[in-house]
């Protein structure tokens, strides 16, 4: 990746089991952004995507991606259920190739996507780094606010997936605790989430 060698992925904000971050491809000179899990077991790292997502068809066709650690919940919601604006990314070229970036995010990592294996309904990739990136470090505690927006947000696109009544109680149980435990930004997250799913 560099000369130093691969990534420590904690230093980059990715640990082990699931960590949630925004994937952003690109889908012919458009750059594209979702809300996806990267998947570490020590020093591995993986990516599962479904079928029928622009990132799904983007990693099938390029074999690449840019996970974006970001704390922004807004940035979350947005990226979810809309497109972002092309001034929410920025471009890195890493040999010889462009990638989109977002702004906003606090690192972020260029993987290659290899051993892909594909079945009726998902994509599983092995990520190996090829470049990173940190922008800022900022010390900040957990907020149970910013983890229920990125749970309803979940339960939000399985709701629209299935039309299942269930998820609309689990994401009315979760702005709930956004009200009490969050701040601005986790509160005008979680609007915007209801707000796309009354549209």
């Amino acid at each position: 990746m560099t000369e130093s060698g691969p990534p420590d992925f904690d230093e980059f904000g990715i640990y082990d089991g699931i960590s949630e971050t925004i994937v952003t491809t690109m889908q012919g000179w458009s750059p594209n952004a979702a809300p996806i899990g990267i998947i570490r077991k020590g020093n591995r790292v993986f990516i599962r995507l479904f079928k029928g997502s622009i990132t799904y068809f983007n990693v099938h066709s390029e074999g690449v991606l840019v996970a974006n650690v970001v704390n922004d919940p807004v940035i979350f919601v947005r990226s979810t259920f809309s497109n972002l604006k092309e001034s929410d990314f920025s471009f890195v070229s890493v040999s010889g190739r462009e990638f989109p970036v977002l702004k906003d995010a606090l690192s972020w990592v260029v993987f290659e996507c290899n051993n892909m294996k594909m079945s009726h309904e998902a994509l599983v990739a092995e990520l190996l780094p090829i470049h990173a990136h940190i922008n800022r470090s900022p010390v900040q505690a957990p907020n149970r606010g910013f983890n229920a927006v990125i749970e309803a947000a979940v339960h939000a696109t399985r709701y629209k997936l299935t039309g299942d009544e269930k998820y609309l109680k689990l994401i009315r149980a979760y702005s709930a605790i956004v009200s009490k435990c969050g701040g601005e930004r986790e509160k005008n997250a979680i609007n915007m989430l209801n707000d796309f799913l009354k549209a």
